[in-house]
C-alpha cells in the first residue's frame, strides 16, 4: 500500500501512451487511404518511408508514377510527439523524388530515398518470398512499409443468395 499511489501514475501513464499510440496509428491509417482513394491509377504506385532519430522522426508517404518516379502526391510528418500531423506538400507534385526536393530537411530526405527503395521493381520493394512468411497476399509484420499497388476494388458488397422455400 507503501506505493499504490505511484504505481497507479505508472499505470494511468501506460493506458495513456497506448491509446496515444494507438490513435497515430489510426491517423496514419487514414493518410494512407486518403492518397490512395485520391491515386488510385494505373501506373502509380503508394509507398511509405520512415526514419528515426533521437529525439525525432520522420515519415514520407509519396504517390510516384512508377516508370519514373515523379511525385503525384506527397504527405509527411516530422515530430517527437503523438501529436505530429501529416502535410501534404504541393510544392514537390510534378518532381522527380530522385532529385534534391525544395524545403527538405535531411532527415526527411532520408525517408524519402527509403520510400523509393520500396517502389516495387526497383529497389528492395517487399515481395511474398521475403515477408517473413505471409505468402499468399498476406502482408505479415511489414504491413506499414510495403509498397502498394493501387487495385480497383469492388464498389459494393456482393448480392445476397436468396434461398426459396418451395412446399412438399
Amino acid at each position: 500500500m507503501k506505493y499504490f499511489g505511484f504505481t497507479l501514475l505508472l499505470f494511468a501513464a501506460l493506458i495513456f501512451t497506448t491509446f496515444t499510440a494507438l490513435a497515430q496509428h489510426r491517423y496514419y491509417v487514414r493518410t494512407l487511404r486518403r492518397l490512395a482513394r485520391e491515386h488510385n491509377h494505373a501506373g502509380y504506385v503508394l509507398v511509405s518511408g520512415s526514419v528515426k532519430g533521437r529525439f525525432r522522426g520522420a515519415v514520407a508517404v509519396l504517390v510516384l508514377r512508377s516508370d519514373d518516379e515523379a511525385i503525384a502526391a506527397a504527405s509527411v510528418m516530422e515530430g517527437s510527439s503523438v501529436l505530429a500531423r501529416f502535410k501534404d506538400r504541393l510544392d514537390w507534385v510534378g518532381l522527380s523524388a530522385a532529385s534534391p526536393l525544395p524545403r527538405c530537411s535531411p532527415r526527411l530526405a532520408k525517408a524519402v530515398a527509403e520510400a523509393r527503395k520500396r517502389v516495387p521493381g526497383k529497389g528492395t520493394a517487399f515481395t511474398p518470398t521475403n515477408l517473413g512468411g505471409a505468402g499468399r497476399g498476406g502482408l505479415g509484420r511489414a504491413a506499414d512499409r510495403t509498397a502498394t499497388a493501387f487495385v480497383k476494388r469492388r464498389s459494393r458488397p456482393a448480392d445476397p443468395v436468396r434461398i426459396e422455400r418451395t412446399s412438399s
